[in-house]
């Protein structure tokens, strides 16, 4: 049940909930669900639009090709195989269509807006009246003549650029840019980005929002489901890691650490889940499976690929441990940690200033690309009892969370609101004010 909202009211809003740039990675579908989670919490009889770039994906789904492929990636998930990567196009509906049934849970009488990407936002949101689009990831051009929140995720390209190229980078840095001058109020999801955005945007910014960190806690998460442990076929104590194969997330250091473990504990193994390519280098996935059987972890490295996220949740909740190794995130630790933290799991996490901004749960911190150290952190934590899990407490603060960022979205909105109500009067907009929540 959503609390309610403990603040004083305001006048109920219509807001557009962009999607475009969420449905292309799992953290996204995550991100703006949380994101629409949090506002119908805070504000219940707000108007909210969930705006969709391409057609409705229902039609993509129920064909024979469509259930061949579930039933030969459900085998190779079982078997411990990387699934094969479906076509951009099935997996951007299919994350449309998680997106459209998460949302629903929450809200039944969801309203969808299709064909709304950044080229037509505009017009959707004239033909919806609304107040303002929020959650806009790239400048819409036209640009809607509502209030603009624009969202940055991270500034990546400028802490590890030698991962793009020198096209991508230009790229980065003027669509940051254009969005940046051209909306009404940011936000972003911490102080890192915050002051990447500063230090990157030699331009004045529009007002800044951090919002609060955010492990959000769907409560049916904790509903027990034994049978997803065997149709992986996962049996004794395991890590866990739930990321993307991408080069920066850092795989080969957890390998590192299983394989330093191992001769102590033969019995223990590790999971990961997640897709298995990076668009930056095609062959970046079978030169880690190269690393691994060098490491001769064999059978004790299960690589499931992208699976249900409800089968993923309850193997984190089963695992001796999550850990994340990366070496850049947008928000403190990446999904995973936030998941870890709200399920009351054990994290075991790389140190560096972003993942620090984790604010409570059982965090332990481990040098980057130290595997040696990582691997002294899993041994601790095998040798430790299971901690029980308190569920009504997970749940009571899951939902002053869930209140507490809810609000923290709305107060951008109408910030954003009074800003391009100040530009059509022929004022100045907020300027650079940060709200740091």
């Amino acid at each position: 049940m959503l609390p309610l909202r403990q603040t004083e009211s305001y006048a109920p809003l219509r807001v557009g909930l962009c999607a475009h740039g969420f449905t292309s990675w799992g953290g996204g579908v995550d991100l703006i669900v949380n994101h629409f989670r949090a506002m119908k919490a805070a504000e219940p009889n707000s108007s909210i639009y969930l705006l969709v770039p391409g057609a409705a994906p229902a039609r993509l789904f129920g064909s024979k090709t469509s259930v061949r492929s579930a039933i030969k990636r459900a085998i190779k998930a079982l078997i411990g195989q990387p699934r094969a990567m479906q076509s951009p196009y099935l997996d951007r509906a299919a994350s449309v269509a998680e997106i459209i049934r998460q949302m629903a849970e929450i809200d039944p009488k969801l309203k969808v807006r299709y064909r709304a990407g950044f080229g037509r936002l505009a017009a959707a949101a004239s033909d919806l009246r609304l107040d303002a689009v929020y959650l806009a990831m790239a400048l819409p051009e036209p640009r809607p003549s509502c209030a603009l929140i624009g969202y940055v995720a991270d500034y990546q390209h400028r802490h590890l650029p030698h991962l793009f190229s020198a096209d991508d980078l230009a790229k980065r840095d003027k669509g940051f840019g254009k969005l940046i001058a051209s909306s009404d109020v940011m936000v972003t999801t911490s102080r890192a980005v915050t002051e990447d955005m500063r230090r990157s945007t030699p331009e004045s910014l529009p007002e800044l929002h951090r919002l609060p960190f955010f492990p959000n806690l769907n409560s049916e998460w904790l509903q027990e489901r034994p049978n997803v442990l065997s149709t992986y076929a996962i049996e004794g104590p395991y890590f866990i890691v739930c990321n993307q194969f991408w080069m920066h997330k850092d795989h080969l250091t957890v390998f590192r650490a299983l394989a330093e473990i191992a001769t102590r504990r033969p019995d223990v193994s590790l999971v990961c889940t997640g897709h298995t390519s990076d668009y930056r280098d095609p062959t970046f996935f079978g030169k880690l499976q190269a690393e691994a059987a060098k490491l001769g972890l064999g059978s004790r490295l299960r690589i499931l690929g992208h699976i249900p996220k409800r089968d993923q949740i309850e193997l984190l909740k089963h695992a001796v441990a999550v850990i994340q190794a990366t070496h850049f995130e947008g928000t403190p630790g990446g999904q995973s940690a936030a998941e870890a933290v709200a399920l009351g799991q054990r994290l075991l996490i790389s140190e560096m200033p972003i993942n620090r901004e984790i604010e409570e749960g059982d965090v332990r911190f481990f040098p980057l690309g130290d595997h040696g150290a990582l691997a002294h952190l899993m041994v601790e934590a095998l040798d430790e009892a299971p901690s029980p899990r308190n569920a009504v407490d997970l749940i009571a603060r899951s939902e002053t969370r869930l209140l507490r960022v809810g609000e923290a979205i709305w107060v951008a909105i109408r910030a954003a609101i009074a800003a391009r109500e100040a530009v059509r009067n022929g004022g100045a907009p907020g300027g650079t004010r940060t709200h740091d929540l």
